[in-house]
């Protein structure tokens, strides 16, 4: 059997529909309503806030989701050609309108106590406010005064409501922080953007697809600029008279061990190849946490270290062709029984049918390392240089003869300083299929995978080992970003069109008996055995000691139940003997009640209680005559 029908056939059984059973339900924990339509959120791990970036306003929110802070972002005076009149060398003479202020970017820099904020008017122009404060300014830029500032460089968001852009902050070795990025191309001659064909348009061709930038705010003079030399080692750019062929959706860009990975779609392969993948995932290396050994820069090259591959979703024939929503989380139940990482995503089809695959970073990993061994060794049909404005020469596959060493399987060789695209896509067989998916994101809770996906329709399913499904408010799609609470995992935080909502994983109280908790078969609760209940673990007072919280894994058997020894009940006392899972008594204080505020003190060995002394009969109601 081939590795993917593998990994599929495993996760199959791990998302296995069991629907004799309802689920615990989902609930809304807190719920914030926004009058504009929602953009992006992030949130704090360390103070709980949530940024919450809508059309035109930016929100602080507390843990509760309550206002903090709100912030005006827009309308503004704008034309697309117009730089940001923050820039002092930016005059435009185009007329401009009140223009809508759509949020592109927001993300964290807690180190730098920054708040990232990229918007689409002023050409994706990006603001830099304080943390706990989002209506200050954290960092002026540009300079006052300042008058080297290149307008071509800060570009950085799409700058257009519907196209997209994704980004992700990290710090290099050297301690610089810098800024991922990747926008969607808004030039003349796509659906953007005017054909007007005039000098202004030509600025957009120095704006690179995917980029590195700097983002150390001590350092002013390079802040958003490609600050490697030469600038190119650091762009994805693709060349002007191949950028019809090349329309990129961005999705999601994460980190996964010391790779970043953005996700997107190449929308000029829509259409009329429908029975083709066009999901792309591109993987850059970036240096992190491994000096290298040269004195040259301090980030690997992006150039280098770029490739991407196709991802199909579907049996050819019958292929979901659009990435909508992805999530990295780990898997248990591998071939070698530990949890083995996994990207799960949602992708769909022109007839809006929707389903979830899975695909396996062991496999990503292998087939990069033999895509690069392919284009050392010969000219591959697998393995294409991608059409792009770079410096260097060699712009195909060149045999080399040598082995080439780990580093440069993953990361690329300086002798080609190319981007590469794989041409074989990674394949994957659907898991869970719906006729309106947009979002994903999967927990590992106690060894089950846990599968939530939100719907364009409003609804919020929580997937295996059963199934629950919630409704949102007004119906509203779910954004195809949903993110556990950073404290508490728990909780799931949901943005929907005018909708910031926490959403708790599972209500488990509604079950009262052990059996009845466990059966439910939701990988969330347990039975919180000295409380009698049943709860989320961290809900259990004394659920982390061994015991005395049941798990769904362990199952009914061990459930607590009680046996009389010997079964004759003595004058004085009766011994009591507790079977299934319960925490060690000894040292603990135990009662036997027997009716409220009627107990005696019992005599614990371990298990087994020894001693549960009777009351004097004068205690006891009286025996009815006749009986």
């Amino acid at each position: 059997m081939p590795p993917s029908m593998e990994i599929a056939v495993l996760l199959l059984g791990v998302l296995a529909l069991e629907t004799r059973r309802s689920a615990s339900a989902l609930h809304i924990q807190q719920a914030f309503a926004s009058p504009n339509l929602t953009n992006n959120f992030v949130v704090d791990p360390v103070s709980r806030r949530v940024y919450l970036a809508t059309v035109n306003t930016v929100y602080q929110l507390n843990g509760t989701l309550t206002v903090e802070v709100e912030k005006r972002t827009g309308p503004v005076e704008d034309n697309l050609l117009c730089h940001a009149p923050q820039l002092p060398q930016a005059p435009c003479e185009h007329p401009k309108s009140l223009t809508d202020n759509y949020n592109k970017l927001l993300k964290l820099d807690r180190e730098q106590g920054v708040v990232v904020m990229c918007g689409s008017v002023y050409q994706g122009f990006c603001e830099l406010r304080r943390m706990g404060n989002i209506s200050e300014i954290a960092v002026e830029f540009p300079p006052q005064g300042e008058k080297t500032v290149f307008p071509s460089m800060l570009n950085i968001a799409a700058n257009h409501p519907n196209a997209s852009t994704v980004g992700l902050i990290f710090k290099s070795h050297g301690g610089n922080t810098r800024l991922l990025v990747g926008a969607t191309y808004t030039g003349a001659g796509t659906q953007f953007f005017p054909k007007n064909h005039s000098k202004e348009d030509l600025r957009f061709e120095n704006t690179p697809e995917i980029a590195i930038r700097s983002l150390n705010v001590k350092d002013l003079s390079r802040l958003f600029t490609y600050d490697i030399n030469p600038s190119e080692d650091n762009v994805f750019k693709i060349k002007q008279e191949v950028k019809t062929k090349n329309k990129l959706n961005f999705v999601h860009a994460f980190i996964q061990k010391t790779y970043s990975y953005i996700v997107f779609n190449n929308d000029a392969k829509m259409g009329h190849k429908e029975n083709q993948p066009n999901s792309i995932l591109a993987r850059i290396c970036l240096d992190s946490d491994i000096p290298r050994k040269s004195t040259g820069s301090e980030s690997k090259k992006l150039t280098e270290s770029y490739i991407q591959m196709p991802l199909q979703c579907g049996p050819n024939g019958n292929i979901y062709n659009r990435l909508l929503s992805v999530y990295p989380a780990e898997v248990h139940g591998g071939s070698g029984g530990g949890p083995e990482p996994y990207l799960f995503g949602v992708f769909s089809k022109a007839d809006r049918n929707s389903a979830l695959c899975a695909f396996k970073f062991g496999d990503i990993e292998a087939e990069i390392r033999q895509g690069r061994s392919n284009c050392s060794n010969s000219p591959s049909s697998d393995v294409q240089v991608l059409d792009s404005v770079i410096q260097g020469s060699g712009a195909v596959c060149i045999q080399k003869g040598n082995i080439l060493q780990p580093e440069q399987l993953d990361c690329g060789a300086a002798h080609l300083q190319h981007p590469l695209a794989l041409r074989r896509p990674l394949r994957a067989i659907p898991l869970f299929g719906n006729s309106a998916l947009s979002s994903v994101s999967v927990d590992n809770v106690h060894n089950h995978t846990v599968v939530f996906l939100g719907t364009s329709n409003g609804r919020l399913h929580k997937v295996r080992p059963t199934v629950a499904a919630l409704r949102l408010p007004a119906g509203e799609a779910v954004h195809h970003i949903m993110t556990f609470d950073p404290n508490d995992g728990n909780f799931l935080y949901v943005m929907t069109s005018h909708h910031m909502l926490r959403v708790k994983v599972a209500e488990c109280d509604q079950w009262k008996t052990c059996t009845d908790c466990l059966g439910a078969k939701d990988a969330y609760c347990g039975w919180c055995t000295l409380e009698n209940r049943c709860t989320i673990q961290n809900e259990c007072a004394r659920g982390l000691l061994p015991r005395s919280w049941i798990t769904l894994g362990e199952g009914p058997k061990q459930c607590p139940s009680i046996t009389l020894t010997p079964p004759e009940i003595s004058i004085s006392a009766v011994g009591i003997l507790i079977n299934g899972s319960i925490p060690d008594l000894i040292g603990s204080k135990v009662e036997c009640e027997y009716k409220p505020g009627v107990s005696t003190a019992a005599t614990v060995y371990g298990l087994q209680i020894q001693t549960c002394p009777l009351l004097p009969p004068e205690n006891y109601q009286p025996i009815p005559p006749g009986v």
